[in-house]
């Protein structure tokens, strides 16, 4: 790993200025498009900490706790009415604040783990005028809990709706445990192209007035994951929609709004992983997100799949990579 003396990646604005840290470049992506196959690689990735081994299994366990027990009934979701729609708006916001609220605690308010494998050493903003409240932390709570918890319950609903009047397919483990099983990694992985195409989408300079609000934060943390204007938030958000097309189970659909929301958290909070006693429990973020947080025009999608490496927007983490996408961008901001 590189410390923060090392070279690599730098700053837009002072090119010889360093991260704080990074971890050691040039970044890639895991074993799942090369050619020849590494099936060895591969299931070391998936059973790991790339897969199951990571944030992942907290969403699983999310959707459990939400279908066990703070879901209602779908007698009463055969009919759109406030109480139910409420009910899980409520579970939503809970759920997503504390974890959420958990993380922005260990990192920024109590610094349990200081400025070990954080990518940029600057605190989150206060007092600047392009926040809500001049403050970068409450602007981002407000932006998340009253759009994008709202938004995202609204498609929750609408599915739930679906599915109790018989509308859409639903797959239980009895049809098919193998499929039941694989369908959420290939959640995970539709979702990865999904986000790539509405980024892209958002950065089109009509569209990027609205994806702005999220690009002010610069330097980022775990609320400012979904903390974008509701327009992006319908964009976004709406992949769990593929719930109406591809017969799933509700534990199915709940791990998606969880990977899509809780998983935006753990993706924004800049650091690389969540250390317990100095040692590296689990990753939390990674660079290849930070660095499109920096430069804007790179690295559009995530690094489970090699969209941005295919369609030429892929930032590896170097200085070389740096002056590719500062001359593209010629200074100036996508859309502006």
């Amino acid at each position: 790993m590189a410390d923060t003396t090392s070279e690599g990646a730098f700053t837009p604005d002072d090119p010889r200025k360093p991260w704080h840290w990074h971890p050691d470049l040039p970044i890639g992506h895991p074993p799942l498009f090369v050619w020849p196959p590494r099936p060895a690689a591969l299931a070391g990735w998936l059973f790991g900490r790339g897969y199951l081994r990571s944030q992942n299994a907290l969403h699983i366990l999310l959707a459990l706790v939400a279908w066990s027990f703070f879901t209602p009934s779908l007698e009463r979701m055969a009919t759109f009415e406030a109480g139910w729609i409420f009910e899980i708006w409520l579970r939503n916001i809970v759920l997503f604040s504390a974890v959420t609220a958990g993380l922005h605690l260990y990192f920024y308010t109590f610094r349990r783990q200081g400025d070990v494998h954080k990518y940029d050493p600057r605190p989150l903003a206060r007092d600047d005028p392009k926040f809500l409240f001049r403050d970068q932390l409450w602007d981002n709570v407000t932006w998340s809990l009253a759009s994008g918890v709202t938004v995202w319950t609204a498609f929750e609903a609408a599915i739930w709706w679906f599915w109790a009047n018989g509308l859409v397919g639903w797959l239980s483990w009895a049809d098919n445990p193998v499929w039941f099983v694989a369908l959420f990694p290939a959640i995970a992985l539709f979702e990865t192209a999904h986000f790539y195409l509405i980024h892209r989408l958002i950065h089109w300079k009509p569209l990027y007035r609205f994806h702005a609000l999220h690009h002010n934060n610069v330097n980022i943390g775990p609320w400012s994951g979904i903390s974008m204007h509701p327009v992006e938030h319908v964009l976004y958000l709406s992949s769990i929609l593929i719930h109406l097309v591809v017969a799933s189970h509700p534990l199915h659909m709940l791990y998606h709004g969880f990977f899509l929301t809780v998983g935006a958290s753990f993706g924004h909070t800049g650091y690389q992983d969540l250390q317990i006693k100095g040692r590296s429990a689990f990753d939390v973020a990674n660079l290849f997100h930070q660095l499109h947080h920096r430069y804007y025009n790179c690295n559009y999608g995530q690094a489970m799949a090699p969209l941005d490496k295919w369609f030429g927007s892929f930032h590896d983490g170097t200085a070389e990579a740096t002056d590719r996408v500062m001359k593209a961008a010629r200074g100036a901001r996508p859309g502006g």
